[in-house]
């Protein structure tokens, strides 16, 4: 009888348990970048699903990139100009999709054109549930438009754009350049 108790609370307690590895909070999320009401998604951190600094690629851009570098790989760009309030140089290669800002890269967006994936997969046309599986430390924001991801530290981003379920623009940014 005692040992059917215990066995019994043992189960009962592993139950309760198995529900503590994913949650969804409501909350007011603000940055520089985006200030919105967001829907934060969390689950048990892994080494895989934390953004650091070695995830901020896509395609052969890179957040720390030299801009001789780009050159290098992508040719001239279409168009050079200066980012109003810093004055970082920010270069447009309009006709391969993408823009990169800083020197060195802080920050890089990708449109359509962009033939590039992240190293988790994530390319232009990827699907809303594809950024999520790779990325499950995600935000949803701007009215569900957006998966936003950031590294545990506040240094890294990735903002997936979203239109009709599918990535339409990717920003990788260094937020601490």
């Amino acid at each position: 009888m005692r040992s059917n108790l215990v066995l019994s609370a043992v189960i009962l307690g592993t139950v309760c348990l198995a529900g503590c590895g994913t949650a969804n909070a409501s909350t007011d999320t603000t940055s520089t970048q985006h200030t919105t009401k967001s829907t934060t998604h969390t689950t048990s951190p892994t080494v895989d699903s934390q953004l650091t600094k070695t995830g901020m690629k896509i395609g052969h851009l890179y957040i720390g990139q030299e801009l001789s570098n780009v050159q290098a790989v992508y040719g001239k760009p279409s168009a050079k100009t200066i980012v109003h309030g810093n004055g970082a140089p920010q270069w447009e290669y309009s006709k391969q999709g993408f823009t990169v800002g800083g020197s060195p890269v802080w920050t890089i967006t990708v449109t359509n054109g962009f033939s590039g994936s992240t190293p988790r997969g994530i390319h232009i046309g990827s699907t809303e549930i594809e950024v999520k599986k790779a990325y499950p430390m995600y935000k949803m924001v701007q009215d569900n438009t957006q998966v936003f991801v950031e590294s545990s530290d506040k240094e890294y981003s990735i903002d997936f754009v979203l239109k009709n379920g599918k990535v339409t623009q990717v920003t990788l940014a260094n937020e601490k350049p």
